[in-house]
């Protein structure tokens, strides 16, 4: 099998935007805890499931931060302030699993009276055992058969029995017509289907994509804050002395500052440094070809492409000579254009909740610099950032950091 891999700006962008190329090949990997759904298909059943869902992300179903705040709130409980070390990661990954079944399946995971087929807390481990097992079969390919099989069959089944009973509770909504203001997308999605196991693939790979990118990004974002105090202190002095309401969707877009703090950590660490895809058919690239790489290149069908954001993202040329370190003041001068940063993806398949992936995460971060004079990181002496790549890049070396709770707090 062919491969090439690109971090040229015209190559990704053909790569990622292009009809040349699809996703399908995923399907293998990843059918068994996710089925058939805008992660895993092209053509028109990709366009179709993205048509379905794209209501869901809507500005009126974005900007409605109660759950957010009230889930935001356990977490901060959660968080040790006297300078006592606490590792973010699974914190973040539980926060936003739980915002995600609210978003996504319609689902208080706090309430465990409803008549859920397992707990909230059974479902979060072996989702979790689910995307293990599923990132091995990826990271296997053709030799997938080898992967484990009884405890992956396990997971599978209990989450598909999971999604299935908040698929009962949204029919039972919509035949009710007591649907609210704010629709999950398995009230949106079942407003428009009546198939079942397509509704729950679609909501599975909406519970994949909504909840590991945002939980991967605070836990980035806090790490490097830990490790750059002055910014902290900074963002701190700024929000309390704001004069305009910053917890609202409005608000904390137009916070530069904040937003800045964002893209400084997407452009850094990438949640998904690297995104596959296969050439459908025979295709060219822009650049690449010839003796000197700098005339197109003919590409087979079946080839996989391999953009590179990580690298992309590191490019003295447009991010300046320090574009290896943390600076969110860059991005008052620095203006890459739509091929040269894409912290979501470009093109017909950029990340559908990518405003709702900011919106919490700035929310996150006004929160907790409310609640929180000062952070320290503690990832220990020589661990500092080790990335490992699986389905996201996380840092192996976790996230450990230290709270120092504020006196008015």
């Amino acid at each position: 099998m062919h491969a090439v891999s690109t971090c040229d700006p015209e190559n990704m962008q053909a790569v990622m935007a292009g009809k040349d190329w699809g996703v399908g090949f995923r399907l293998d990997g990843m059918g068994e805890l996710l089925g058939r759904g805008i992660i895993t298909t092209d053509g028109e059943e990709w366009f179709r499931a993205r048509k379905m869902l794209r209501p869901g992300f809507n500005r009126n179903n974005v900007d409605d931060f109660a759950h957010l705040d009230n889930v935001i709130q356990g977490l901060l409980r959660k968080i040790p302030g006297d300078g006592e070390t606490v590792d973010m990661g699974p914190l973040f990954y539980d926060t936003f699993l739980d915002t995600s079944l609210k978003f996504i399946l319609g689902i208080d995971a706090r309430d465990q009276n409803d008549g859920r087929p397992v707990s909230t807390e059974t479902f979060n481990q072996l989702w979790l055992d689910g995307l293990v097992g599923m990132g091995l079969r990826l990271l296997l390919g053709s030799m997938r058969f080898l992967a484990p099989k009884a405890h992956y069959a396990k997971a599978c089944a209990t989450v598909h029995s999971f999604v299935d009973f908040a698929i009962d509770k949204a029919e039972e909504r919509l035949l009710a017509n007591a649907v609210g203001k704010t629709k999950s997308a398995a009230d949106i999605l079942l407003s428009q289907t009546s198939d079942r196991k397509y509704a729950q693939a679609q909501l599975l790979q909406g519970i994949l994509g909504n909840q590991d990118t945002t939980s991967v990004l605070c836990s980035n974002v806090v790490q490097l804050l830990a490790e750059h105090p002055e910014i902290w202190a900074r963002l701190r002095k700024e929000v309390k002395e704001s004069d305009r309401e910053l917890l609202t969707y409005d608000g904390l877009r137009e916070n530069r500052l904040i937003q800045n703090i964002l893209l400084e950590s997407l452009r850094l660490r990438p949640v998904f440094p690297v995104v596959a895809r296969r050439a459908l058919r025979p295709t060219v690239l822009p650049t690449g070809g010839g003796p000197n790489g700098d005339q197109p290149l003919p590409v087979p069908a079946g080839t996989t492409g391999m953009v590179n954001f990580y690298s992309l993202n590191l490019d003295t040329a447009v991010f300046g000579a320090d574009a290896r370190s943390f600076n969110p003041d860059r991005w008052l001068n620095v203006k890459p254009s739509g091929k040269e940063f894409m912290p979501f993806g470009t093109g017909p398949r950029s990340c559908l909740g990518k405003d709702k992936a900011l919106a919490e995460a700035g929310y996150l971060l006004v929160r907790l610099v409310e609640r929180f004079e000062r952070v320290e990181g503690r990832s220990g002496k020589g661990a500092g950032w080790r990335p490992e790549v699986r389905i996201s890049m996380k840092n192996k070396a976790g996230y450990k950091v230290a709270f120092w709770r504020a006196e008015e707090a």
